[in-house]
């Protein structure tokens, strides 16, 4: 089955630019191809980290003590 790709156009920092460049030649892969890793495994890890972080949330508000930076 051949999967569909589309385009996407977005700003990205100079220096974030250089640095996923440099990640993509290290890896052998195209900066498209890197950028699209990268996204993937954000997502993965979001995934991951996400249900714990929103229990941590209402744990802190419940206890009164809530803290301005998730100790994940």
């Amino acid at each position: 089955m051949k999967i569909q790709k589309g385009s996407v156009t977005f700003r990205i920092a100079p220096q974030l630019k250089r640095v996923m460049e440099m990640i993509a030649r290290a890896e052998r892969r195209s900066f498209s191809n890197q950028v699209n890793v990268a996204l993937e495994e954000w997502m993965q890890i979001r995934d991951e980290l996400h249900p714990q972080f929103m229990q941590d949330i209402k744990e802190a508000i419940k206890s009164g003590k809530p803290e301005s930076v998730w100790k994940g």
